[in-house]
């Protein structure tokens, strides 16, 4: 339940926010397919899951830099030659 008011990011706020416009519209023009959509919306925003699951689609968050090509490219140096 705890996890629930924790955490909120951009996506789920806009999740939420798309799935309670979606309900909305369900309800005032009767077209009840949008209000599966809706639900599909909320729940993903409540329970913080997206398509690929929970954090399927984010990045890790460590700063591990690599350095490319190291060896290939020289750094330049303007005064030897």
């Amino acid at each position: 339940m705890n996890n629930i008011f924790r955490n909120w990011d951009a996506m789920r706020i806009i999740r939420l926010i798309a799935g309670v416009g979606f309900g909305i519209y369900a309800i005032v023009s009767k077209e009840y397919m949008f209000f599966g959509l809706s639900v599909l919306l909320l729940l993903q925003s409540l329970l913080d899951i997206s398509c690929c699951g929970k954090g399927g689609c984010s990045s890790s968050k460590t700063k591990q830099t690599k350095e490319v090509y190291k060896d290939i490219i020289k750094l330049y140096k303007p005064n030897q030659r």
